[in-house]
């Protein structure tokens, strides 16, 4: 990834460069200014020492410096001073001093803002005015076209300096942010697929939820489900005060359709009387493959003489049920108990217990009949 950062290495070598071309443009206009008033060698050695030499002073003691930024930022005031002292000390030449004042401008307002204009006046201000206390103040506002034409030279190929400068900068911008732009799309596109790798990730751990609750040969949940479930369907029929019954079912002779048919046959038989359970059942009824042949429905709010009426419905689809395997035809019965809370039990494994005892007495008295607990047989409801 591009990375592009205003650090200080920026702002230093930035601010070298353009020291170097502002005072390296003032040179002309200014030399040609001193140069016919015959200015003592005091004032060629400060001007060397300005224009020529201070740059480079002012960038060592900038690498120097334990926060570079702040450094520079401090430089350009003192650019601002110099120069200040300088325009008072020529006198205030038009050109030049307005040449100069607005080049520290515009290298302070670019560097500190809208801040950078009182700074940069304020400095400007403070060195004319220290140079006045020094040289007696005096204004010399004319320059001969020679200076003029120096001062406006130097002062448009700074401005344009400045300009290639950002352009260069902005240019950058605009290169990283195409980069950002295409790196941005590239993440949405990786998390787009991400996300649809979490959507399958999520329906793939739904279905194995499902499989896991669910008998794989008849599709009906399992004992497994059932466990989780039969406490919170009792708690609510409890909360609402209605009946919840329990229907136990064994399919007669089931071990005698192995033996005979194979078990092949025997699951085709499971799977036919496991979808009669689906098919009969209300939405709210829980159809279960509690172990082996036997099959167990949870038939929350529904009292007892209702839930025998729908278990002798059942029975009579079961007898008039003929089971298909290749060339065989097996006809089907089942033998059924039930118990229903709040008559047999309150709790989960005493209805159970007396559905499966109903169910004893089912297949007892001959297999293939309907039996409630305690029906035709003296007992104590479990409790």
């Amino acid at each position: 990834m591009t990375e592009f950062t205003r650090t200080h290495r920026w702002v230093v070598s930035n601010g070298y460069r353009v020291r170097i071309a502002a005072f390296a443009l003032a040179c002309l206009p200014i030399g040609l200014h001193i140069l016919p008033r015959g200015y003592g060698a005091a004032v060629w050695a400060l001007f060397v020492l300005q224009f020529l030499i201070y740059p480079h002073v002012m960038y060592w003691r900038t690498q120097k410096a334990a926060h570079p930024e702040q450094a520079e930022l401090n430089n350009m005031a003192i650019d601002a001073l110099l120069c200040g002292a300088w325009a008072s000390g020529l006198g205030f030449p038009l050109w030049i001093s307005t040449a100069m004042f607005l080049a520290n401008l515009l290298n302070n307002t670019i560097s500190r803002g809208a801040s950078g204009i009182l700074v940069c006046a304020i400095a400007f201000a403070a060195g004319a005015l220290a140079s006045t206390t020094v040289i007696a103040f005096h204004v010399s506002t004319d320059t001969n076209g020679l200076v003029t034409l120096a001062s406006m030279i130097g002062l448009a190929a700074y401005l344009s300096l400045i300009g290639i400068e950002f352009f260069a900068y902005v240019r950058q911008l605009h290169s990283v942010q195409d980069t950002l732009d295409q790196q941005r799309q590239t993440l949405e596109g990786a998390n787009s697929i991400l996300q649809d790798q979490i959507e399958k990730i999520h329906d793939l751990q739904e279905k194995l939820r499902e499989q896991a609750n669910r008998d794989s040969l008849t599709g009906l949940f399992n004992r497994r489900y059932l466990e989780g479930t039969l406490e919170r369907e009792l708690a609510r029929c409890r909360r609402e005060g209605a009946p919840l019954s329990m229907v136990l079912l064994d399919i007669d002779h089931f071990k005698l359709v192995n033996d005979t048919y194979g078990h092949q046959a025997g699951d085709e038989v499971l799977r036919v009387f496991g979808r009669l359970l689906m098919e009969h059942a209300r939405a709210e009824d829980i159809v279960c493959r509690y172990g082996g042949e036997e099959f167990l429905l949870v038939l929350p709010k529904m009292p007892l003489d209702i839930a025998h009426e729908r278990a002798a419905q059942l029975l009579k689809i079961f007898q008039e049920t003929i089971v298909s395997h290749a060339d065989l035809r097996i006809r089907i019965t089942a033998s059924i108990g039930i118990a229903t809370t709040p008559d047999h039990s309150a709790s989960v494994e005493g209805l159970i217990r007396c559905a499966d005892q109903a169910l004893y007495q089912a297949k007892r008295r001959g297999r293939n009949l309907v039996i409630a607990y305690g029906e035709g047989a003296p007992g104590d409801a479990v409790r």
